[in-house]
């Protein structure tokens, strides 16, 4: 498995398959902030940009005839216009910065008032993963996660201010042109170089910009546990090791002199909790499939023997929940999780599993049946679902090497760290092709 704690199964899988967390989530995320505290799914720097763009002009747009706009809707209005800019001038090329390739292509109506509108650009924009590290920066002062009452803090403008200083579209700041955009009905020019070169999710913030970025990512919100912050800044040093001096640490046995011991056993041991949550996803989707290709109709009943395909996937389950209960986990969640998958039978820990699923399988007296997210064909075996709201998908990197499961928000800070040191064209060049990855973020109180 190359994208750990957080891979999903091909993007055609319908919307209620995504969201099977078998009750779980809350412990993939508390492992994920352990892992790289305040970092939520943010990859590359723009990400960062456009977000903290969209909370600023939100503040300065005033649409005629009454209405406010709102943080969430401004956002991803700039984060569409963005990617339409790029996407346009390369020719309606992907790119794993980019998008809604599919959704945007052919349109031509940059008016603010079309580009707020939900339909017109993807249901899971870029923003959605800044949600935890925009205050986690301090780039923005929330008393929540509601993104819509986020401010720009005083260090959120200036990073505004850093990363589009060298553009002034139709002769005015970057910033100035947006608000203009977003608070009237008249025609404002949307289709110009200068905008596309400060926005473009493709290009690198300028050199100011990414060492500001870079001294957030050390220094946070202030606001923070001084822990949280150290094993962030210990998170960076490492990765940027392993950008700058080619080392890898490919197992757990090998620990990072830059990560404390206590940091360490908290990567690995969230790494084995997701061990334990992939197996038993590995479980249902077996027996979904062998359900789905029943000749005597899709059902299981408990009270037959456990098909051997399934009981060898429970085997596997009861080993990965062992070594993460040898752990000594503090997560009462994921433990009674694990002595689940541990505990009684084979039949016992089927019909636990699935009495957690729901979406997929369900229980019906002693049998097991199709729910509303069922395949007819058959599910991929080893599909999991991404069930931290907030991460994001990037793509894999062919030369650093990770320990196995380790929370993905390591290979995302690996490859931000590499963007604000100018260096993520490199790594994102040797990512080997892979099938489109569809993310599933809640989307947070308005």
């Amino acid at each position: 498995m190359t994208f750990t704690w957080g891979l999903l199964g091909p993007g055609a899988l319908p919307g209620e398959r995504r969201t099977r967390t078998l009750g779980v989530a809350a412990s993939v995320r508390q492992y994920n902030e352990l892992a790289v505290p305040g970092l939520g799914g943010i990859w590359f720097g723009k990400q960062v940009l456009l977000a903290t763009l969209g909370v600023k002009v939100a503040e300065l747009a005033s649409p005629r005839g009454g209405g406010g706009v709102t943080n969430i809707e401004t956002a991803n209005a700039v984060e569409a216009l963005a990617c339409w800019l790029d996407l346009e001038s390369r020719q309606w090329q992907a790119d794993p910065r980019l998008r809604g390739v599919n959704k945007m292509k052919g349109q031509t109506d940059l008016a603010f008032k079309r580009l707020r509108e939900p339909r017109f650009y993807v249901t899971q924009p870029m923003r959605m993963a800044t949600v935890e590290a925009l205050p986690a920066l301090g780039l923005v002062a929330a008393s929540g996660t509601r993104f819509n009452a986020f401010e720009c803090t005083d260090a959120g403008e200036l990073f505004v201010t850093a990363a589009c200083e060298d553009w002034r579209p139709s002769n005015r700041t970057v910033v100035d042109h947006l608000a203009k955009w977003a608070s009237s009905s008249e025609n404002v020019s949307m289709k110009t170089y200068a905008l596309e070169m400060a926005l473009s999710p493709t290009r690198a913030l300028p050199a100011r910009a990414r060492a500001l970025l870079l001294e957030r990512l050390v220094s946070g919100s202030g606001s923070e546990p001084a822990d949280s912050r150290q094993r962030r800044r210990d998170a960076l040093a490492w990765v940027e090791t392993v950008r700058s001096e080619g080392r890898v640490y490919p197992t757990w046995e090998e620990r990072p002199a830059q990560i404390s011991a206590s940091h360490w056993h908290d990567l690995h041991t969230g790494a084995r909790f997701v061990a334990v949550r992939d197996a038993a996803l590995d479980v249902l989707d077996t027996l979904e499939a062998i359900m789905a290709n029943a000749s005597t109709g899709a059902r299981h009943a408990l009270s037959a023997p456990v098909p051997p395909a399934v009981a060898q996937k429970l085997a596997v389950l009861r080993q990965m929940a062992q070594e993460f209960l040898a752990a000594q986990p503090r997560d009462r969640i994921a433990h009674a999780f694990a002595c689940e998958c541990n505990g009684g039978d084979d039949v016992t820990v089927l019909r636990a599993l699935v009495a957690r699923d729901t979406r997929v399988l369900r229980l019906r007296g002693n049998e097991v049946v199709p729910g509303p997210a069922f395949q007819a064909h058959g599910a991929a075996a080893g599909a999991t679902d991404l069930d931290d709201p907030g991460a994001d998908a990037a793509p894999p990197t062919t030369q650093a090497t990770w320990p196995e499961n380790v929370s993905f928000r390591v290979r995302n800070l690996f490859l931000l760290n590499a963007d604000l040191q100018g260096d993520l064209d490199r790594w994102l060049a040797t990512a080997p092709p892979t099938a489109p990855i569809t993310d599933t973020l809640v989307e947070e109180a308005a």
